[in-house]
């Protein structure tokens, strides 16, 4: 047991996280296509290039908020390059004077880091969001809800954003009623009774009110317990044409998936310092939890400080807010809590 220990202190005792290339790590953008004409030897590696590029770009799409990303999409493709960890190519083909590329991409998440660090621009860790999605329409008092909103009928025919899910709600008579009795006053009061029936914790309700060809959006979200509500405009006010529609859906995708990066920012100026102490219950457990630890992207490297047979004390070094790191770790199967007045990690049982 003794040996077990000090062989995993030798080894772990201080360790820098190392993302691995893996379609759920926030800087891999699978599947990025580009298609090109084969008119010289170089059309191979001039299509590369630019794969790479709009996969730097998709990156940071995802992970940097609208008012930052402009200045990011200028970047030459010399420091692109030098961001990248590695690729793979999916797919390639030729059709007559045609090539199509297919390739997965991870950036190295630390060189991405440092570059937006000298920018000055904060990033999110956005992990992947599943979120209730329930839309209201009024139109001229008149409720549309499930079926017979178009609105229901067409959020998901466009996947744009990879890294949200948006689950519909299944049709309720209750709720209709519940509706039906409060469609005055659908802005005001609490509707958590029509999404707390799903295991998802993450929820979207928005109200419009569509009266003498005039829209009126209101959006209620629960991400992860935080919890706003506000009016949405948008540029598109025309809700019996489709293609109106559309831009509504996306437009309202896009704040949602603001208000996710919003709630996953990291401050990269300002690290966090935690120690925390963890029970060693058996030969394996302290490795179990520095493994866990070295996955959790928020944690920029960590320290054993103190060690013996029953219990370990770990510095760990991390970014981002507090709460985000507690539900890591709980995404990874360890409890993390205060304890008498201390951080404690352990595993679920």
């Amino acid at each position: 047991m003794k040996k077990i220990i000090i062989f995993s202190l030798i080894i772990l005792f201080f360790t820098k996280t190392q993302n691995v290339f893996s379609s759920t790590n926030t800087f891999t953008v699978d599947n990025i296509e580009v298609t090109g004409t084969i008119n010289d030897q170089n059309y191979k590696n001039r299509q590369l290039e630019t794969a790479f590029r709009k996969g730097f770009e998709k990156l940071i799409s995802s992970i940097v908020k609208r008012e930052d990303q402009k200045e990011l999409f200028s970047t030459d493709l010399k420091t692109v390059k030098l961001l990248l960890s590695n690729y793979r190519i999916v797919e390639e083909s030729t059709r007559g004077n045609e090539y199509k590329l297919i390739v997965d991409i991870t950036f190295d998440r630390n060189l991405v880091s440092q570059f937006l660090f000298k920018k000055n621009i904060s990033y999110a860790e956005v992990k992947k969001l599943e979120i209730i999605i329930y839309p209201i329409v009024i139109s001229n008092s008149e409720l549309s809800i499930f079926s017979k909103n178009k609105f229901f009928e067409e959020w998901n025919e466009n996947k744009d954003f990879e890294n949200i899910s948006f689950v519909l709600p299944v049709e309720n008579v209750d709720d209709i009623d519940f509706i039906k009795k409060n469609l005055s006053v659908l802005e005001e009061i609490n509707l958590n009774r029509i999404v707390d029936n799903y295991e998802i914790r993450n929820s979207a309700i928005l109200i419009f009110r569509y009266d003498n060809k005039k829209l009126n959006a209101f959006m209620k979200t629960n991400l992860e317990g935080v919890k706003k509500a506000k009016k949405i405009d948008f540029e598109s006010e025309e809700l019996e044409n489709k293609e109106s529609r559309n831009n509504i859906i996306r437009s309202a995708k896009y704040y949602i998936n603001e208000l996710w990066k919003e709630e996953n920012l990291i401050d990269i100026s300002v690290p966090s310092y935690l120690v925390v102490n963890t029970k060693i219950e058996d030969s394996s457990s302290l490795e179990k939890i520095i493994k866990i630890i070295k996955k959790i992207s928020l944690i920029d490297n960590h320290i054993v400080q103190e060690l013996d047979n029953e219990s370990a004390k770990i510095k760990i070094k991390f970014f981002g807010k507090i709460k985000n790191l507690q539900n890591s770790f709980l995404r990874n199967g360890i409890e993390f809590k205060i304890l008498h007045d201390e951080w404690n990690l352990n595993l679920k049982s």
